[in-house]
């Protein structure tokens, strides 16, 4: 009888301090997010405030021309949104924003230059984000469906186009699990902005600031492999490795939420043609910010070898 209580008391206690915890960390990373806009008095992210002012200005210019919301169905019939700017142009660059945020905190700015450059631009809000559906998110696993189900909207639309992929944080590793099987020659390059190797090894760098024992990790793998069909582990680099496209690489150098390491083992890994802008100072999502002039010098340089 003794053994039947203390096995009931060890079942108990993983339910209550293994089991339980794990589940609860797993729908706080891959819930559905709760963003908050550019002028939202909460919105606090240090890397972003010395430039709030400026992105707050590049976002209304860039909004002042006016834009059609685009709403496609994903595989799993998730809805997405997203704004479309058209300047009839036979380009355009998609925007694909980062974990956790409002697509335009992350990629105004680029979004802005670009469309200033003669791009039109489509900016879409991922799953479980801001307006689009979806209860859980993928950590760009499952997103990087979504992105070539936004390829194929546009470019069905007009089949003459060219389209930019640049995708930041999240979105830059999505782009970066995708590199591998892209082969439209309509997409003739991508830029992946601070983008991390696995969402594993981005769970255990960011565990003490989530309040999350690394020891739960392995634990939320499972979850991810029974809930979503997918693996934590996955990495970019191995995708980096066959990939098929140009890719220019941009860090900056005070990322303290995706080390420049992770960037540089990116752009190691990368098999195709490519370059890195690393920006001095630049903090997670801001190398464009910090240094305006020389990312847009070498981008404007890049994108011009590939649209012609």
């Amino acid at each position: 009888m003794l053994y039947i209580y203390l096995l009931l008391g060890l079942i108990l206690f993983l339910i209550i301090f293994v089991f339980a915890p794990a589940a609860v960390c797993y729908r706080s990373v891959f819930g559905r997010r709760k963003t908050l806009p550019l002028d939202s008095e909460k919105l606090y992210k240090p890397a972003i405030e010395p430039y709030k002012e400026k992105m707050i200005s590049d976002r209304d210019a860039l909004q002042a021309h006016g834009c059609k919301r685009l709403t496609v169905t994903a595989y799993d019939g998730v809805k997405l949104c997203g704004d479309y700017y058209d300047r009839g142009a036979d380009k355009t660059a998609i925007m694909i924003h980062g974990y956790n945020a409002d697509p335009y905190v992350n990629l105004v700015s680029p979004a802005k230059w670009l469309f200033d450059e003669g791009f039109n631009v489509l900016v879409i809000c991922h799953r479980a984000h801001g307006e689009s559906g979806g209860e859980r998110c993928g950590m760009g696993l499952i997103e990087k469906n979504d992105v070539l189900t936004w390829l194929r909207f546009i470019l069905d639309e007009n089949p003459r186009r060219y389209v930019l992929l640049y995708g930041m944080s999240m979105g830059g590793t999505t782009l970066a699990y995708l590199s591998n099987s892209l082969d439209d020659p309509r997409v003739p390059c991508m830029v992946i902005d601070c983008g991390y190797i696995s969402t594993e090894n981005q769970l255990r760098h960011d565990a003490k600031r989530m309040h999350m024992p690394p020891l739960l990790i392995p634990l939320i793998r499972r979850l991810g492999i029974w809930d979503q069909h997918i693996d934590i582990r996955e990495r970019s680099i191995d995708h980096l490795k066959e990939a098929q496209k140009p890719i220019l690489f941009i860090h900056g150098t005070a990322d303290l939420t995706v080390p420049l390491e992770e960037g540089k083992r990116n752009l190691e890994a990368c098999s195709s043609e490519k370059r890195m802008i690393i920006v001095e100072d630049g903090g997670h999502t801001t190398a464009f910010q910090t240094n305006e002039k020389q990312v847009t010098a070498e981008m404007g340089e890049f994108l011009r070898q590939y649209f012609k």
